[in-house]
């Protein structure tokens, strides 16, 4: 937000309600951001950028095989809709809107894929949305049951987080804060006995064996285990890395890389 060479915009303050303490932590820090602005000035800077909301792209004028504007169609909250609500939409409003312009890049996103297997582990996937079936708190629901009687229909031992579960939206303090809130789940259901991956079909409970239900399959997949020392050993490492950039820490960008830090 604060480039030396470009200014950007001041946020309109519509978007955002009066008290910004009413939002998330998250979310209060961002509207912060957009709403501070860069007190640079437009005089002060060649360039200038902004985040434009609630226009949606209508057509791109090309006369000549070449772009000179974009046209949107201005959005509106519907009146009496309460913007603070996370499932709020717009609709169009009668106003057109041109800005000029040399260049158009789409921008929509990371759409998640399935992985291989999945299927087999019973995991469903929606292509449509790039998204795992879940109950909102990072349980994995079989389409067979009925996900309003959640967690009856979860995938035992199996979770989800960030954009596989909500779809592309949010940034790295929202994936964050729903990593900890599935992070916390999976603790509730281990407290609550309920069941996990050493379950067989049928089952209301598990084993109890934990990883070492599953332990000899892993072995013969020649798959190299993590301990929790392990782990340990490696966030050091990381941290180490870090010092010399002056950085909290200095990630491993690899397995390979992350493997050699514990034979070191």
């Amino acid at each position: 937000m604060k480039l030396p060479f470009a200014t950007f915009s001041r946020f309109n303050p519509t978007h955002y309600p009066l008290n910004l303490t009413r939002l998330p932590r998250a979310q209060r820090r961002i509207g912060e951001i957009l709403l501070d602005g860069n007190r640079l000035g437009p005089r002060k800077t060649l360039r200038s950028w902004a985040l434009d909301f609630l226009k949606a792209p209508s057509a791109i004028i090309a006369p000549w095989d070449h772009i000179e504007s974009v046209q949107f169609t201005k959005q509106e909250f519907p009146a009496g809709v309460d913007r603070m609500n996370p499932s709020a939409t717009v609709v169009p409003a009668d106003e057109e809107w041109l800005l000029e312009a040399a260049a158009a890049f789409r921008s929509i996103g990371y759409k998640a894929k399935a992985l291989p297997g999945l299927s087999d582990m019973g995991v469903p996937f929606d292509h449509q949305t790039g998204v795992i079936p879940n109950d909102t708190r990072g349980r994995i629901l079989s389409p067979s049951q009925d996900p309003a009687k959640a967690p009856a229909g979860h995938v035992h031992g199996l979770y989800c987080a960030g954009w596989v579960k909500n779809g592309p939206k949010g940034v790295i303090a929202n994936t964050m804060t729903d990593a900890f809130w599935c992070a916390d789940t999976i603790t509730q259901d281990w407290l609550a006995n309920a069941p996990f991956l050493n379950t067989t079909a049928g089952e209301e409970t598990s084993t109890g064996l934990g990883w070492d239900g599953i332990k000899e399959h892993v072995l013969q997949k020649g798959v190299r285990p993590i301990s929790w020392a392990d782990w340990q050993r490696i966030d050091n490492a990381e941290r180490e890395r870090g010092k010399s950039r002056n950085k909290t820490r200095e990630k491993f960008t690899s397995v390979d890389a992350m493997l050699k830090a514990l034979d070191a």
